[in-house]
């Protein structure tokens, strides 16, 4: 298989995807242990004032608001594990859609463009274009993954941190935190000056970090040209290899005479999407239901003839973490950037819905 074929059949399956006082105790309350302990500044003055949670939130959707319709530039770190990643990053809005550029300044040339919920990721030295719809691929310092703030206060609480300082920039520190081990809690950096969101950290369940994100310089610009803004692949060379990531969509795929659920869906998370594709490079069919709930984002595809997943393979790659396993001859499969008991508990209970086909044709019948 070539490489092209291996790196698309990779692609493919990250999805877009590529987290009261009392109510902090247990998993809540050693996750702001941990974050008090890293606050970043040792000057601050670190408050945990649960009272005044809905100013909190409220600045939050400040942020969300502001960073989709400013114009803005930057350069800023992205570390996980090992690997850190500086890139260069260029937003704006273009008639009512993100308009978002980043370069790496590491590793590898390359380039991501995005324009509403198209994305192209080019490889020049590869000669390479990968284009797929992912409306959540981002900057890792998009504000638009907190946007739902609001709707997530049974999951998650949010308690000052105090005073920071980023990229120059004063900003208030405060933490996301989870209520139970099924979501990863976040840390933020809101600029004071303009509610840029400076920093962004992600920890596990237990409150170890997960990676780090933050601006090492802004720029707030004036007014800024993207080559791309109306032509997601203008000015890429005719010569390179266009590759469509995600599949191609069907419409009588013959896995979808079997109807699939994910029942019961751990607590607080919700069915956003679900669509059927083919696979280009395995020839299979499979069904991709994205699952969030409001914060966190996790994938859960259902895919013909790939029986040999062990039950409960939970595993981590490229710090998502999978688990698989085999129902006869399906293949089940989640992934998503959230803890191992999120992911087990959604590939353990999407089954199949029993009497809905036989219902539908009753219906389509008379």
């Amino acid at each position: 298989m070539s490489g092209t074929r291996r790196l698309a059949q990779t692609l493919f399956l990250v999805p877009a995807a590529f987290l009261a006082v009392e109510s902090l105790a247990d998993t809540g309350a050693r996750w702001t242990e941990t974050a008090v302990e890293s606050a970043g500044n040792p000057e601050s003055s670190v408050q945990l004032d649960v009272g005044s949670e809905s100013a909190l939130r409220q600045r939050i959707g400040e942020m969300v608001d502001v960073m989709s319709r400013h114009t803005y530039g930057g350069r800023f770190m992205h570390v996980r594990g090992d690997e850190i990643e500086l890139m260069r990053v260029v937003h704006r809005e273009v008639e009512g859609q993100r308009a978002e550029l980043l370069v790496a300044e590491n590793g590898e040339v390359r380039e991501i463009r995005r324009l509403g919920d198209r994305c192209a990721c080019i490889w020049p030295q590869r000669g390479q274009v990968m284009l797929g719809d992912y409306p959540n691929i981002t900057s890792r310092l998009a504000g638009e993954r907190f946007g739902s703030i609001d709707s997530v206060s049974d999951t998650y609480r949010v308690v000052s941190l105090g005073q920071s300082r980023v990229a120059g920039e004063s900003c208030d520190m405060m933490a996301i935190v989870p209520t139970d081990d099924y979501r990863y809690g976040y840390k933020l950096c809101i600029g004071q000056k303009t509610p840029l969101l400076l920093r962004m950290s992600i920890y596990d369940e237990v409150g170890r970090p997960i990676e780090h994100n933050q601006f090492t310089q802004v720029e707030s610009l004036e007014r800024v040209e993207l080559s791309f803004q109306e032509d997601l692949v203008a000015d890429i060379d005719s010569d390179f290899e266009m590759i469509e990531l995600g599949g191609e969509p069907v419409e009588n795929a013959p896995i979808r005479q079997e109807s699939w659920v994910v029942d019961p869906l751990p607590s607080g998370y919700s069915i956003k999407s679900r669509s059927w594709r083919r696979n280009p490079v395995t020839g299979q069919y499979f069904e991709h239901l994205v699952i969030s709930d409001g914060l966190a984002t996790a994938s859960v595809f259902v895919e013909e003839g790939r029986g040999e997943a062990s039950r409960q393979a939970s595993r981590t790659s490229q710090g998502m973490k999978i688990a698989a396993r085999a129902v006869d001859d399906i293949r089940v499969t989640a992934i998503g950037d959230v803890p191992s008991a999120t992911v087990e508990a959604l590939v353990a209970n999407t089954v199949r819905e029993s009497g809905k086909d036989s219902e539908a044709d009753s219906k389509s019948g008379d």
